[in-house]
């Protein structure tokens, strides 16, 4: 039997005693039935055989405030409504967070990573709690990024969820319960987020999202040496000093372990011969596999070779090569143990005519193809196109 059974089985007989006995008793009797009835309830309540989870009648609700650039404290906002700012640029510089438990022993513990200090808790100033202020006041320091979890014996019951508006990304995803939701390494500020608390296994809340992920991490912030590496490829301060780089993770080597890949968005090309006509919007500068906390190149070509690589929706890499009007190459590749893996590679000579041929690892000929061959090896392959590409930030 329940607690919330137990106790109403109780009062339901102290409410017979009374009902039964109260014509053949008098006044005063009948007052005592009725004192007895609060104390017998208060005692039930003190000796703990009602858990604060069954008294709660409803979901805990979750308020918080920002501190914003220009303007100071907002008012409180509460179950999902943004605060902060949009479309005005402004930092978010200090957050308060606080819980309506709704009789549910729970507690909520939060903390962000701000401009020229870094996550609270690596420092003295550690976690904050239950409406205090994270942050910083009057020092004009953006947060990058936070991290809010649900504490107590309850706190299992419940996700907390929270999404941020990030400088130069829009809405992230939605993170919960300890997670990241940001940005580090970018210097790029808040500028509004949304917190949830639902009950656990909900899912995801809906809205607005522009980044699937809630959390992006520069990676030169967490590998210097890639920056050495682009430029001495010339991706860097090179042919490419006035262009922009990106970077995005996938898992090329299905191994539940993403690559990092660099690469450049460029307008389609529409070389007439090119099977992929019109859909190359990216070229790959480089391929990354992290391997004891270091990464490793698997692919870095030079910003000058005529060679250009690509992604396949399947994971595999597509590498054009041309020879001018004279001659191409498509050779195709998969992803692992460090390296690229040789798949197969046609060839086409166009001195007499269109004559595709098929070719082994180092270019020697293999057999001839007709078009219609070398076709059916094109359309194995394919160019990815929606790349979560984030702007590398040197």
């Amino acid at each position: 039997m329940t607690y919330a059974h137990c106790l109403i089985t109780m009062m339901q007989s102290i409410l017979f005693i009374k009902t039964t006995r109260v014509e053949k008793e008098d006044e005063f009797a009948s007052k005592r039935i009725q004192k007895l009835s609060v104390l017998l309830l208060a005692l039930v309540l003190i000796v703990g055989l009602i858990p604060a989870s069954v008294s709660a009648s409803a979901n805990p609700s979750v308020s918080y405030r920002t501190h914003v650039q220009n303007e100071g404290w907002q008012d409180w906002k509460k179950d999902g409504t943004m605060s902060g700012t949009s479309g005005k640029g402004l930092r978010l510089e200090g957050i308060e967070v606080k819980l309506d438990t709704q009789g549910y022993d729970l507690g909520i513990n939060y903390q962000t990573h701000i401009q020229n200090i870094g996550w609270e808790a690596d420092t003295e100033r550690g976690w904050k709690s239950n409406g205090a202020m994270s942050g910083t006041e009057g020092l004009s320091y953006r947060l990058e990024a936070i991290q809010i979890k649900l504490t107590g014996t309850d706190a299992n019951q419940f996700d907390v969820y929270y999404q941020v508006h990030a400088q130069n990304m829009g809405w992230l995803g939605w993170a919960k319960n300890g997670e990241s939701a940001g940005t580090a390494g970018f210097g790029y500020r808040l500028e509004g987020i949304n917190i949830v608390v639902a009950p656990a296994g909900t899912g995801t809340p809906g809205g607005v999202v522009d980044k699937a992920e809630p959390f992006y991490e520069n990676p030169l912030a967490l590998y210097p040496a890639i920056a050495s590496e682009l430029k001495a490829l010339n991706w860097k301060d090179g042919k490419y000093e006035k262009g922009q780089l990106y970077y995005c993770y996938e898992d090329l080597s299905n191994d539940g372990i993403p690559e990092l890949i660099i690469g450049i968005q460029v307008k389609p090309w529409n070389f007439a011969v090119f099977p992929y006509a019109g859909k190359c919007n990216h070229e790959i500068a480089m391929i990354f596999q992290v391997k004891n906390g270091s990464p490793v190149p698997i692919l870095g070509r030079d910003a000058y070779i005529r060679g250009r690589y690509y992604l396949d929706p399947n994971n595999y890499i597509i590498d054009f090569g041309s020879g001018g009007a004279y001659s191409h190459g498509w050779v195709y590749y998969s992803v692992s143990d460090y390296d690229l893996n040789y798949i197969e590679h046609v060839y086409l000579e166009n001195l007499s005519g269109e004559v595709y041929t098929l070719r082994d690892q180092n270019g020697y000929l293999l057999k001839n193809l007709t078009k219609s061959e070398a076709y059916a090896i094109f359309d194995k392959y394919s160019i990815k196109t929606n790349i979560d590409w984030t702007p590398l930030v040197f």
